[in-house]
């Protein structure tokens, strides 16, 4: 963003129109008059949170949000990424813009924006972000004017020129429309039954298999798993009993998941611990089943 804003600059100054970049690229219309700029806050007024947050299923397909904010309506929304995974995205419309990490901590802001859209917009802004760590991540939009229209394109893969198929805000918990949708998409149905199955194999005892049923990845987690499968099992045989008392999607799309359970553990020496989990699951495309990912402690 800085580099972007320091080539904006120069040819604000020196009335210059071949600076660029291919990362971050600024256009602005020769016609309009010299544009008056404002900075986005370091923070967005109030912060939304993840029941804030509208769901996106967000995958390499790209999804274009739609919508309209003002300097009191605040817009959130969240997905699901692994680390290591590179968010990218464009946005086409004067709107400051914040994206938060799994942590809470601050990734990016959108640092400059045009107080007049209409007369001097800027457009085509692009970014791409290295996501740190597993989890959900929020992005929040608003804008210090009164009212501005958006488009904002995202996706976890590259972003091609042509301009996918836009879809509301109130459709955006779905892939692009012009996605082809394999015959076998899994379902919300066989996500929770995914969970279901993993705490049942573990309340029989068949742990190898319920160990079978975690991503390569949760499973090399050596905070979680210091000595692999060994650590896992230490764990899960000290338990005598689980109750899930209540499964519930919440955000659900062709190749990631996330499901909310409440559970109680009975251990062996008689205490009982009862927990609220986010459990995240993605989709082997191979044998199209589900993997847990990640949990989260609510």
């Amino acid at each position: 963003m800085k580099k972007s804003l320091l080539y904006l600059t120069i040819s604000i100054i020196y009335g210059c129109s071949n600076f660029s970049t291919p990362e971050n690229q600024l256009y602005l219309p020769s016609t309009s008059p010299t544009p008056t700029f404002v900075e986005c806050a370091q923070k967005p007024k109030t912060r939304l949170g993840k029941t804030e947050s509208k769901s996106l299923s967000l995958t390499e397909n790209i999804i274009t949000i739609s919508d309209t904010v003002n300097s009191e309506k605040q817009l959130g929304y969240k997905f699901y990424a692994r680390t290591g995974k590179d968010f990218n995205y464009r946005i086409t419309s004067n709107v400051c813009i914040w994206i938060f990490a799994p942590d809470t901590k601050l990734l990016q802001r959108r640092e400059l924006i045009i107080t007049t859209q209409q007369d001097s917009p800027i457009s085509g802004e692009q970014m791409s972000i290295g996501l740190p760590l597993t989890g959900e991540y929020i992005i929040q939009v608003s804008t210090p004017t009164k009212s501005s229209q958006f488009n904002l394109e995202m996706s976890l893969g590259n972003l091609p020129k042509p301009k996918p198929s836009v879809v509301s805000s109130e459709t955006a918990k779905s892939d692009s429309p012009s996605t082809p949708i394999p015959e076998k998409t899994p379902t919300k149905a066989s996500a929770e039954e995914a969970v279901k199955n993993y705490y049942s194999n573990l309340n029989q005892g068949k742990y190898q298999e319920a160990w079978n049923q975690l991503s390569s990845s949760f499973r090399n987690n050596k905070q979680l798993h210091p000595d692999g499968y060994n650590s896992y099992y230490d764990w899960w045989s000290a338990i005598s009993n689980i109750v899930i008392q209540n499964v519930e999607p919440t955000n659900t799309g062709t190749d990631t998941s996330t499901i909310n359970i409440q559970v109680k553990y009975t251990k062996k020496s008689g205490e009982n611990i009862t927990q609220s989990l986010d459990l995240f699951l993605i989709r082997n495309s191979a044998n199209n089943n589900w993997a847990i990912d990640a949990v989260t402690l609510n």
